[in-house]
């Protein structure tokens, strides 16, 4: 049966990268957590989509932070001071900006894995060493994996975490390409990453999903397709692509799973 992915959390219906977006996907029966980790001035590791917290932050008055305003730019004290829940609904004032650590510790309690998107390999070395240690500090108490688009840096986090789930999500599907995706990935759960060619992915330029070249992926991992947000997707997905992972922003439930044979 096919794992549903919820995207930045359960993102349909919550605020973004945010706890109760990531408590929803536990209480929804997800099967996996995908994130995105930035960085503030002062060295903390937090979960955010954009680098600008203007799309997701606001202040305490409903009202925007100042276009522009980069994570990294701020430091987690400042950060904190907006709320991250109000420009979703005002029934989410007071959600906080997450810590990675603060995901890492619900991911242990709760048991659910959780996946780091690729925006860590464009760290600079030092933040991507304190990621490392972070999520190294947990050891196997929690099930993590590591989206890589690269090969240098996919195999930094296969050498450190031999226990890690890792996630190709390359926009390069060719035999030569995949064929160093594997060896680097030896002895780790390997997950190959295609778009499904929808409405939500129509910016993407790269190879999309078809039988064709889900079966040619499916020899060297398991198949992932992303991201789906409407019920005849996940039909497709299921019955002619036979992916493994499926990603959702929430709108595709995991209820729907078992009822498509």
């Amino acid at each position: 049966m096919a794992k549903l992915q919820a995207h930045r959390g359960v993102s349909s219906d919550y605020p973004e990268n945010t706890m109760a977006a990531f408590r929803a996907s536990v209480a929804e029966g997800y099967d996996y957590i995908e994130f995105d980790p930035k960085y503030t001035a002062d060295g903390e590791i937090v979960i955010l989509h954009d680098h600008t917290l203007d799309r997701t932050a606001r202040k305490a008055d409903g009202s925007r932070v100042e276009k522009g305003t980069d994570i990294r730019k701020v430091t987690l004290a400042e950060a904190r001071s907006y709320d991250y829940g109000l420009w979703f609904s005002e029934d989410f004032r007071g959600e906080q900006i997450p810590l990675i650590t603060d995901l890492l510790d619900y991911a242990r309690e709760s048991g659910i894995p959780v996946k780091i998107d690729n925006v860590w390999e464009t760290f600079p070395e030092e933040m991507r060493d304190k990621l490392f240690d972070i999520v190294a500090s947990y050891g196997e108490s929690i099930h993590v994996g590591f989206t890589c688009a690269r090969l240098d840096t996919m195999a930094a986090a296969a050498a450190r975490f031999p226990y890690a789930d890792i996630h190709y999500d390359g926009g390069d599907l060719s035999a030569e390409r995949l064929d160093e995706v594997k060896k680097i990935a030896e002895g780790h759960h390997l997950y190959v990453w295609v778009c499904y060619d929808c409405e939500m992915t129509s910016w993407f330029k790269g190879t999309k999903a078809t039988p064709e070249v889900c079966k040619f992926v499916r020899q060297y991992g398991e198949l992932g397709v992303w991201i789906l947000s409407k019920r005849e997707e996940l039909e497709v997905a299921v019955r002619e692509l036979d992916a493994e992972i499926i990603e959702t922003t929430g709108h595709i439930k995991p209820e729907w799973i078992a009822e498509i044979k």
